[in-house]
């Protein structure tokens, strides 16, 4: 049976087919990923406009079909755009690696509210926050790890939504809090930080210092706004999360971690923060790594190119 379907959707791959036609796959809040055909979409008079451009936000209006996996797209309204993401290309491909990520973990037709508002949360992040002046352009950290910091950032908490949080905290095996100022081991097949004591004379995983266990629970639990902020070297305001990070953080239930994480990176303030952001290339290897373990490989090929372009700017 033919039914009409609404939706609040995100574009998240467009592809031409026919002369005239688009196809288009969306994440939509209410039903996750859905594929339609977008008839005449590549006419210049198209109805559709600017609502099938990649990562924009728009009100979607389709037929669905139940024996059917491709579906019709009646109409389209455009919401918010993030148009100018285009303008830098390595914010285009750090949305782009968003976007893909998504597309290839979500199954058809299995809503996922919580991610959909994250991406929307790190678009906007993404979009929100100028550039730099032109003599500032080669700062390692605003050039390359600034969006690939939000990269990190949303892969983490996106598999935390999908149900594998990595244990950054405690020991997986004795359950002991993590020591300051002491080695840790993150195991990535585990999904989580092994303590001295239980790593033993061989231990799996990569060894990590103080620091860049900071630095992966302030990815994990910070909001994007402030890594966007600590990371592009803007000062930070002088108290903590604003009412808006608030409200969005407590939308998401990340409230109590997002403070746990402020208490656990005492002592670590934004010039040690960002200095351990330069060197990006450790924190984005262990987050593929681990994601490798947990999702199907062949999600992280896109990133792993990009980690490469990192390594040889």
């Amino acid at each position: 049976m033919r039914r009409i379907v609404r939706a609040e959707a995100v574009c998240l791959r467009v592809q031409d087919y026919h002369e005239s036609s688009k196809l288009v796959t969306f994440f939509t809040l209410e039903h996750g990923k859905v594929s339609c055909l977008a008839k005449g979409a590549r006419r210049l008079k198209s109805k559709f406009g600017a609502a099938l451009d990649l990562f924009a936000q728009s009100r979607i209006i389709y037929y669905s079909h139940e024996t059917r996996t491709l579906f019709t797209l009646s109409d389209a309204e455009l919401v918010r755009s993030f148009s100018s993401l285009a303008l830098l290309p390595e914010r285009f491909l750090a949305a782009e690696q968003m976007a893909e990520f998504v597309l290839r973990v979500i199954q058809p037709q299995d809503p996922s509210p919580q991610l959909y508002q994250l991406l929307l949360n790190y678009l906007s992040t993404l979009e929100s926050f100028p550039p730099l002046p032109s003599a500032n352009r080669q700062s390692p950290i605003v050039n390359l790890q600034y969006p690939a910091a939000l990269v990190c950032s949303f892969l983490l908490k996106a598999a935390s939504f999908l149900g594998f949080r990595p244990e950054l905290r405690r020991c997986l095996i004795c359950r002991r809090p993590i020591e300051n100022q002491r080695p840790a081991y993150f195991d990535p097949g585990r999904g989580g930080i092994i303590c001295p004591r239980c790593a033993g004379d061989k231990p799996s995983g990569a060894r990590l210092d103080s620091a860049s266990l900071d630095m992966l629970c302030f990815l994990l639990y910070t909001p994007a706004s402030e890594i966007a902020q600590v990371c592009s070297a803007i000062p930070q305001p002088a108290i903590g999360i604003n009412r808006q990070e608030r409200q969005d953080a407590k939308e998401k239930g990340e409230m109590a971690k997002c403070e746990q994480g402020r208490q656990g990176r005492q002592g670590s303030g934004p010039d040690n923060l960002q200095s351990a952001i330069c060197n990006l290339q450790s924190p984005l290897d262990l987050v593929l790594g681990f994601l490798g373990h947990h999702f199907d490989p062949l999600v992280l090929n896109s990133f792993r190119w990009h980690a490469g372009l990192e390594r040889n700017p």
